[in-house]
């Protein structure tokens, strides 16, 4: 029965009313009731917030809260959300962190053009919103070329390979259950595990990604979330931790310069425009002198398309 349905995954600690707004989202959204089901994973909250859910929102769509008899930890949490999914059966899920909500129904047309192509893994653009929820800026992600999917190995060539991380955020990726590959994260390193597991899981599901240019999620910034409490230096190590990791993993080669200027790029980006730091930062990170060309199809297609990252199926 739920081989069809979209379980949208809300791990949550002591979420309060953030939790409730990120819960209701999908009917305020306007999603068909009988396409989603809310699953609440409470990481031993003491605030009552989950206790406080409804059994169904007002479209009448099942909210189950799973309650964890102790703090896993954040990202064990999210392996407990997505091991419950799997147990209940359902065909797809979208993570929502608490604060964040769902953006039209976008969703729906993202499932859809999985279900076409036999893709396990949908990407879309997702809404960056304040405190307030007043529109930053859309996050589009990546310049898409062409109408159909890509195979795993090929979307991952021209992303991570080149120094693009575009296999995260969760919050903007919908995930096919239900094969024999199982996404899974790693408690031990925090610091961009989504964009490693979706990477693995991907090549090993074997069916491929889809993208959709609409946003499906707003996401909300706040104080408090995992990445703006990382050092600039930090997220960048990181970034190239798991490009290393994902591409040995796929069997599929790095390619340094392209990586050293995506990295350079980004580093200019997170230091806000200090050069003299993001060259000495990348060139440590990525010991390949920058392809002057790649960074320069990068600024043009930023300039032109708001997202540097071209990838052609």
């Amino acid at each position: 029965m739920r081989a069809s349905k979209i379980a949208i995954l809300v791990p949550s600690h002591n979420g309060g009313t953030l939790l409730a707004e990120t819960v209701a989202s999908a009917a305020e959204a306007g999603l068909p009731p009988g396409s989603y089901e809310i699953v609440v994973c409470d990481n031993a909250s003491t605030d009552g917030s989950a206790d406080a859910l409804p059994g169904r929102d007002v479209q009448g769509a099942v909210v189950t809260v799973h309650r964890n008899a102790r703090n896993l930890g954040r990202v064990a949490n999210w392996n407990r959300a997505i091991e419950t999914a799997e147990a209940m059966g359902f065909g797809f899920a979208l993570f929502l962190m608490v604060g964040d909500l769902v953006r039209g129904t976008g969703l729906i047309d993202l499932r859809d053009r999985m279900v076409g192509a036999g893709a396990c893994l949908g990407i879309a653009s997702y809404e960056i919103v304040d405190e307030a929820l007043r529109p930053r800026r859309v996050a589009r992600r990546i310049l898409w070329r062409g109408a159909g999917g890509l195979s795993a190995r090929d979307f991952l060539a021209q992303s991570l390979a080149t120094g693009a991380m575009l296999h995260g955020p969760l919050g903007a990726n919908l995930y096919r259950l239900g094969g024999v590959a199982r996404l899974r994260f790693d408690p031990t390193d925090e610091s961009h595990t989504d964009q490693l597991a979706t990477a693995v899981f991907t090549c090993a599901a074997g069916g491929g990604v889809v993208y959709l240019d609409r946003p499906i999620s707003r996401w909300r910034a706040r104080p408090g979330r995992f990445h703006s409490g990382m050092e600039p230096q930090g997220r960048l190590a990181s970034d190239v931790r798991v490009i290393e990791q994902a591409c040995l993993v796929a069997g599929v080669a790095a390619d340094h310069p392209k990586i050293r200027a995506s990295t350079l790029l980004r580093a200019a980006w997170l230091t806000r425009g200090d050069l003299r730091a993001a060259w000495v930062w990348s060139g440590a990170l990525v010991p390949a002198s920058p392809s002057w060309t790649w960074l320069f199809r990068l600024l043009l297609r930023q300039a032109f398309h708001k997202t540097p990252w071209l990838v052609k199926a």
